[in-house]
């Protein structure tokens, strides 16, 4: 029985590149094949049945072999479109953090500008920053399930995979914008050259935090 879901396996692969990650995808396939088969025999269908309906739960194999080709198994050129995109969106956030920093020192050095004032254009600046940054966590496409299928399944944990990626790199960046924010404020505020370096090492530490805290929730 488990030679004929081999068999069944080998000639869905059979025009998969000869590649360790095909291999992989191979051998989860198959084994994710043998759990469904003996759920179904233990759901009282016979053998014949039971490979059937195990087989039919796969779903367009295609599909992934056309992405195991592309190193993908999504729409490549949109995935580069929408990977522009954020940089784009992410890269203008970091310069309004950054420029909000010259605007406050501009405006107490060079302006005479109040400080509530100066610190209320800092603060809104770094809002519409935050506000972009918001913008393109929740503005990317989330992959639908066309059905059942392993298929789907594995292109629906891709797509959640490649979001939390994408959203974890953006908080990586928002820590070290505000991170360097802080050591600015902090150093012209009370001319703490000498020791403001400590708040890198608290930028650091809360990295590792954000990172942690991604790592337990997958």
């Amino acid at each position: 029985m488990y030679e004929k879901l081999n068999r069944e396996v080998d000639e869905l692969f059979k025009n998969a590149p000869k590649t360790s990650r095909a291999n992989e995808l191979k051998e989860e396939v198959l084994a994710n094949l043998i759990d469904r088969y003996n759920d179904l025999i233990a759901g009282g269908k016979n053998e014949e049945e039971a490979i059937k309906k195990a087989i039919a739960g796969v779903g367009d194999i295609d599909e992934l072999i056309r992405g195991l080709n592309k190193s993908d198994v999504f729409n490549y050129e949109q995935l580069q479109k929408d990977k522009q995109k954020s940089a784009l969106i992410l890269s203008i956030s970091v310069g309004l953090y950054i420029m909000s920093v010259v605007v406050l020192i501009l405006c107490t050095s060079l302006f005479d500008v109040s400080g509530e004032i100066s610190v209320c254009l800092m603060l809104t600046i770094d809002a519409v920053a935050t506000g972009l940054i918001i913008y393109n966590a929740n503005s990317r496409p989330k992959y639908i399930k066309a059905d059942n299928t392993m298929v789907e399944d594995f292109k629906e944990w891709k797509s959640a995979n490649t979001e939390r990626n994408n959203i974890l790199r953006s908080v990586k960046s928002l820590v070290w914008t505000l991170t360097l924010i802080a050591y600015f404020i902090f150093s012209f505020a009370f001319h703490g050259w000498a020791y403001s370096w400590i708040i890198f090492f608290i930028g650091f530490a809360v990295e590792r935090v954000v990172t942690l805290i991604f790592q337990i929730k997958e």
